[in-house]
């Protein structure tokens, strides 16, 4: 299974569900693919679409999956190293609105440098293409960069969920 996350930030990315239903279309991708889209209303051919799931049910398809394919929020990135899955990051982009700037390339590009991720920000095809041979490189870090973001948002009183 391949599973799709955009975690649960309010903005469109219809444009990454878009690149994984021309890789359906093209046979590149035969597996069963799930998403959690969040607020993303579009809707591909051949992609079950979830619009937010429970952590323990994140959990599971996590462990579920044989590549996880993901926004590029810290959160979900550095779930996804910590299990050792193959994971394809997509950097939400300023240019189609879905971000107001491109900050997320630089996490994806440092973490795909270092061997952790592939970065299918620009060229989702490409990245897949390689999925079938890339080993990621196994978490020997401590990054408490999440949590370190939570508590900020903690502490200037933003819940979570908001």
């Amino acid at each position: 299974m391949v599973y799709i996350t955009f975690g649960t930030q309010n903005n469109d990315f219809t444009r990454c569900l878009k690149e994984v239903e021309k890789l359906i279309n093209e046979g590149l991708i035969t597996d069963k693919v799930v998403a959690q889209v969040g607020y993303t209303k579009y809707r591909p051919h051949g992609i079950e679409c979830i619009d937010f799931v429970s952590e323990t049910d994140y959990q599971k398809y996590i462990m579920e999956a044989s590549v996880v394919i993901s926004h590029a929020g810290s959160g979900a990135l550095f779930s996804a190293i910590k299990t050792g899955k193959k994971t394809i990051a997509v950097a939400r982009l300023a240019k189609y609105g879905e971000m107001a700037n491109d900050h997320q390339t630089e996490l994806v590009k440092k973490l795909a440098n270092e061997g952790y991720i592939l970065d299918g920000t620009y060229d989702m095809k490409a990245a897949w293409e390689k999925v079938s041979t890339f080993e990621p490189r196994k978490n020997d870090f401590h990054c408490e960069i999440s949590n370190r973001i939570e508590q900020l948002l903690s502490d200037w009183g933003i819940s979570k969920k908001e």
